[in-house]
């Protein structure tokens, strides 16, 4: 979860509570608090609650809890003549500005707070400035009303935040820490996007600002711009920035946009959420009235109303994370307190019991270690080159040795064979893991399967040194008498392999492994194999 560090005596002072009152109220919003300094606290924000990354929405949100203020609150919002003329750029097709007024950015804490907020927004719903990237300029030396986003070409010159001389764009992505970390995000082509003003570059997203709109503690007016890939996450974190501000005494100033289908910025966007109040009570275990549900959600800064057995939710700017009527009632938890809920004492009483394909492995277990074979563990990852037939190959790997999943144990089992030939013969061993393999009646293409592997490596070996043992290890488990079925398979020498069956069943198959295979895994004696689907076991065991 994301952790942000506020100011103790800022928060104090807002908020009118003590450390103790603090402490409990943000974990009633699922948050924690612990110290970071004297003057710091280092709080743990639940990660859909991304209006409390910033010292005004934490400060709304206590204020609601504590009932020092009700409802969302009322910002002021006025028109302005700034307008924002959104271009042609691919890579990067959205962008939204705004102007704040009166933003209280000194004493210095203050301005250390809404950066970190506007890089906790890039980290979280911004994806590392992938998704979403915030500039913040002095309104004061933007140059002029009239804002332009479009492409630039590498040649154009501007200083660099942090920066003393002019730099090329190409130069700025080649020589800054902000343009090697983010300039493959959006530059294409001998071309960056950037927001300019009649003066030249503001801002070059998701890279880096301009110098010359450097912001400070003395900064009295804001010009914010959001750039992204996602119109609606350009809006949300426009508003979430725009309303952090606002609570903080700020004014927001309306810029109009031109070039994309939202007209004006930012949207301040308000949802309506409905909600059954049956629904509401059957997910908490309480009976609440309408008017109390209200009131709970008024606690947590949002307007409500009852219509008929009904609660409609004006969902405000800045609570992104509300979407449906779990969150709803997530929310009125919140507000009534999860330690006044009464816990009801169980009247069912049942005693753990282990799955059957637990139990069915349990068995096997003892069976086989009672039958002289040694049990093995190996990763479900396996390097592809080993493996036979389709299987699941891993994109981005760590390590080219761990590429893909296994579709069968035998390639694990030859492995650890082949690592053991030094060991006192016969080797005798036996696996029981999950395989994936392919299914068209799934989603996804593919199944997962338990299955057990048992091997015998030898000087010598013969069909029946391995088939008796299996024989009778089934014959226990089950009281079923299993049959062989020959049938050749591209893993065992031609004429020495058959499946193993099991009523109407084939549950296995079983062989002497191809000389060619055994070469492949670096064998040089010969080795006995056989596998079992212990699901297809478990169902041919049930009554």
């Amino acid at each position: 979860m994301p952790t942000i560090n506020i100011n103790k005596w800022i928060l104090k002072d807002l908020t009118g509570l003590n450390e103790q009152e603090l402490e409990e109220y943000l974990f009633r919003l699922k948050s924690e608090v612990s110290p970071l300094n004297e003057d710091e606290y280092s709080i743990e924000v639940n990660a859909d609650r991304l209006d409390m990354l910033s010292l005004g929405g934490i400060v709304r949100a206590l204020k609601g809890i504590t009932e020092q203020e009700l409802g969302e609150p009322r910002y002021i919002v006025k028109e302005t003549d700034y307008s924002l003329e959104v271009g042609d750029v691919p890579s990067r097709p959205y962008a939204l500005a705004c102007v704040v007024y009166n933003v209280k950015l000194d004493p210095e804490v203050y301005l250390k707070e809404l950066i970190q907020f506007q890089e906790k927004l890039h980290d979280t719903i911004g994806r590392k400035r992938k998704k979403v990237a915030i500039g913040i300029h002095d309104l004061e030396k933007v140059k002029s009303k009239r804002i332009q986003y479009r492409l630039v070409p590498y040649s154009a010159k501007f200083v660099p935040l942090g920066q003393d001389k002019e730099m090329s764009v190409d130069e700025v992505s080649r020589n800054t820490y902000q343009g090697k970390q983010y300039s493959q995000i959006s530059m294409r082509d001998g071309y960056s996007p950037a927001i300019v003003d009649e003066e030249g570059i503001l801002s070059l997203p998701p890279v880096i600002n301009s110098e010359r709109t450097r912001v400070t503690s003395r900064t009295k007016s804001l010009l914010l711009d959001v750039t992204g890939t996602n119109l609606d996450s350009v809006v949300q974190t426009m508003d979430l920035i725009a309303t952090g501000l606002a609570e903080l005494g700020a004014e927001i100033g309306i810029v109009k946009i031109e070039g994309i289908e939202i007209g004006r910025s930012p949207v301040l966007r308000h949802d309506t959420v409905y909600a059954r109040l049956a629904d509401i009570r059957e997910r908490l275990g309480i009976n609440l009235s309408g008017d109390q549900v209200v009131k709970l959600l008024r606690k947590m800064r949002m307007e409500a109303e009852v219509r008929g057995d009904s609660v409609v939710v004006n969902v405000p700017p800045y609570r992104v994370d509300i979407m449906n009527y779990t969150d709803i009632a997530e929310d009125v938890g919140m507000a009534y307190g999860y330690e006044n809920f009464d816990l009801e004492k169980s009247r069912v009483y049942e005693i753990g019991h282990l799955f059957s394909i637990t139990s069915l492995y349990r068995k096997l277990r003892i069976s086989l270690v009672g039958a002289g074979f040694v049990e093995v563990y190996s990763l479900n990852l396996i390097k592809s080159s080993y493996q036979k037939g389709e299987y699941v190959k891993i994109s981005n790997p760590i390590s080219i040795e761990y590429d893909s999943i296994r579709n069968s144990l035998a390639w694990n089992s030859l492995l650890f064979l082949s690592r053991n030939q030094h060991s006192r013969f016969p080797v005798r061993i036996f696996e029981i893991g999950d395989v994936v393999r392919r299914d068209n009646a799934k989603d996804t293409g593919y199944t997962n399967e338990t299955m057990l592997s048992v091997a015998i490596m030898d000087s010598r070996v013969s069909y029946e040194m391995l088939q008796a043992p299996i024989h009778q290890v089934l014959l226990n488990l089950t009281g079923t008498v299993p049959s062989y079925k020959a049938k050749d398979n591209d893993l065992f020498i031609r004429g020495r392999s058959a499946e193993i069956w099991l009523g109407y069943e084939k549950i296995g198959i079983l062989g002497e492994i191809n000389p060619s295979v055994l070469n492949e895994f670096g064998l040089v004696y010969p080795v006995l194999f056989s596998e079992i689907s212990l699901n297809v076991l478990e169902e041919v065991m049930k009554p």
